[in-house]
């Protein structure tokens, strides 16, 4: 019996970001994170929680819709690579120098090695 191999399907977006009982979770958390720091802009500050409002600012890394949006992807990229839609391929290394500009003393952008080395500054001893 013949294998008939099946044209891989290409995924769609919706049901990696949408789809999903947790990007759907995500979503609703992200919302009402918003909602609720722009309704805590409304409070005066004096009488704010200081704790709340410290936690709050250290969950907008997490509720950043481009946060959101990189981590429910994640999925989604692995699915389009997977059926070929989507191909990695390694990159060549990098043609950096070695030696950083600024702390060779052949090089003049080193600014007082360089100077040193020409015979410009002499050393302090």
């Amino acid at each position: 019996m013949d294998r008939v191999e099946t044209p891989h399907i290409s995924p769609r977006a919706a049901d990696w970001f949408w789809r999903p009982w947790y990007a759907k979770l995500t979503w609703v958390l992200t919302l009402l994170y918003w909602v609720g720091l722009e309704l805590m802009i409304t409070i005066p500050f004096d009488q704010l929680n200081i704790y709340l409002v410290n936690t709050m600012v250290l969950l907008i890394f997490v509720f950043n819709p481009i946060t959101v949006i990189a981590v429910l992807g994640y999925g989604f990229l692995k699915a389009k690579v997977a059926c070929g839609e989507w191909v990695i391929t390694p990159e060549p290394p990098s043609q950096r120098p070695m030696i950083d500009p600024y702390t060779d003393p052949f090089d003049i952008r080193s600014g007082s090695s360089y100077h040193r080395r020409v015979g410009l500054m002499k050393d302090r001893h």
